[in-house]
């Protein structure tokens, strides 16, 4: 379990003009949502940037209000595609002795044995939703690849989770695959369609019959 603290300071305005002026000051605005009516807080964005080299919704937080403590999870967040700069922040409240849902990252590990056969290592799903305790929470799940031949796949069905974790998804949800190349797929069908103009219809044989 990742946890963290962040000093933040409770704020009155919630219109748009003062978000601005918070962000010129180098403050981020944030909201926590939960047991209660939604607080308005704002973060100093220096301290955040700090502690928070990427965003997870797996990490425990605790936010100190000065009259009071907040565990939070990152609900949702928007920042500037620019600058990558934070413009604001949703939390939502979990109590640390019940279970939450969240989502995390899918991480593949290990080289797909098919790839070095010509195969390519497809990755279609990259995070998952899980049900735990916040204790058992981890930062992501890790899938080994390195069994795949060409034509395998991993199905979240397949996909064993860290002790304590249940994994939402539908268990037929394709993980990875190592699917055969384009171009050998294009070749077989030419191929097929070759064979097929190649061999006389039944009925074409039997015209041919009646005119002898």
């Amino acid at each position: 379990m990742d946890q963290k603290t962040l000093e933040t300071s409770i704020r009155t305005e919630r219109k748009s003009s003062n978000a601005r002026r918070l962000r010129k000051a180098g403050k981020i605005p944030g909201i926590i949502y939960g047991h209660h009516e939604p607080v308005a807080i704002t973060i100093d964005a220096v301290e955040f940037g700090r502690k928070f080299r990427h965003i997870s919704e797996s990490t425990i937080i605790t936010l100190n209000t000065g009259e009071q403590s907040y565990d939070v999870l990152i609900k949702d967040y928007q920042e500037d595609i620019l600058t990558g700069k934070m413009l604001h922040i949703d939390f939502y409240e979990i109590e640390l002795g019940k279970a939450v849902r969240t989502h995390i990252p899918v991480h593949i590990t290990g080289s797909a044995k098919g790839t070095r056969e010509g195969g390519i290592l497809e990755h279609p799903l990259y995070e998952v939703e899980i049900e735990c305790l916040p204790k058992d929470l981890v930062e992501a799940i890790s899938v080994d690849v390195s069994g795949l031949a060409i034509g395998d796949s991993i199905h979240i069905s397949d996909v064993v989770p860290p002790e304590g974790i249940t994994i939402l998804n539908s268990g037929d949800q394709i993980v990875a695959v190592c699917s055969v190349p384009a171009a050998e797929v294009a070749e077989d069908e030419e191929s097929e369609e070759d064979v097929d103009a190649e061999v006389p219809s039944a009925h074409g044989s039997k015209k041919e019959e009646d005119e002898e």
